[in-house]
């Protein structure tokens, strides 16, 4: 019995010796199954914080179109961001619109963060700046307009006087020659019982174009009036052949 386990011990001390550590092969096997393993996280990863980020900047939009809501309710009209009558309507570098803009609601207690107004995914106004808060109404150089100042996502009047026009309800509030001078453009006036039609574009967010698609396209998110926020394809709001003529005309019909 004693020689038995003797030969036990000596067989399992052997082994033990035999298995000591990880052979070459072995090591490489590991390591090729690790990288392997990061090549399908670091994917995954990135596509979950660039929905999460969409996410946050649909809520965001999401709040500014309740109070916004609850602005025009009080206030009679949208918060000021308008076309200056002094200045030149087709040249918004030199002439840009007037008045604080969504700026208003944060200002005014409508909206309780300053955050909201800043998209996660706008990178390119430094923390701390005017211009970090208003990634909802910005000038966008990409999007489909016949006139310049239509390029801002936001903007309270688009300038429709005519109150038979089927664009005159797609405006957040309407307009009025207020000057009697042709030559200036017509100025957003107050009208308490004014109520934009469901499909008025409030603005949108081009942030996420290349992380949220539509039928392989990226999309625009954009908010309108009735509170939804929908993804619009990018050729329908940069290309006036393939959408509206313009950005802010693009409506229900056109998301998804």
């Amino acid at each position: 019995m004693g020689a038995a386990r003797r030969d036990a011990h000596t067989t399992w001390t052997r082994l033990r010796g035999t298995r000591g550590g990880f052979t070459l092969i072995e090591l490489l096997v590991v390591i090729a199954i690790a990288v392997i393993l990061m090549a399908l996280l670091v994917p995954t990863g990135k596509a979950l914080r660039d929905g999460n980020r969409a996410m946050t900047c649909k809520s965001q939009l999401q709040q500014i179109g309740v109070a916004l809501k609850a602005y025009c309710l009080d206030e009679g009209g949208a918060p000021p961001l308008y076309i200056d009558q002094t200045g030149d309507p087709t040249d918004p570098v030199a002439s840009p619109p007037d008045g604080p803009g969504l700026m208003a609601l944060y200002e005014t207690g409508y909206l309780s963060r300053r955050e909201t107004l800043h998209c996660p995914v706008d990178y390119y106004s430094p923390a701390g700046s005017d211009e970090h808060f208003e990634s909802y109404q910005r000038y966008d150089e990409d999007v489909a307009a016949t006139v310049a100042l239509n390029r801002y996502s936001y903007l309270t009047t688009r300038g429709i006087e005519d109150d038979t026009s089927d664009w005159y309800r797609r405006q957040l509030q309407p307009a009025a020659d207020i000057d009697s001078n042709a030559g200036t453009p017509a100025m957003p006036v107050n009208m308490p019982d004014w109520r934009p039609d469901d499909n008025t574009v409030i603005t949108w967010c081009p942030f996420h174009v290349d992380a949220v698609e539509v039928g392989g396209e990226g999309a625009y998110q954009v908010l309108f009036w009735d509170g939804s926020v929908q993804r619009v394809r990018r050729s329908v709001m940069t290309d006036d052949s393939v959408g509206p003529d313009e950005a802010w005309k693009v409506g229900h019909q056109d998301a998804g």
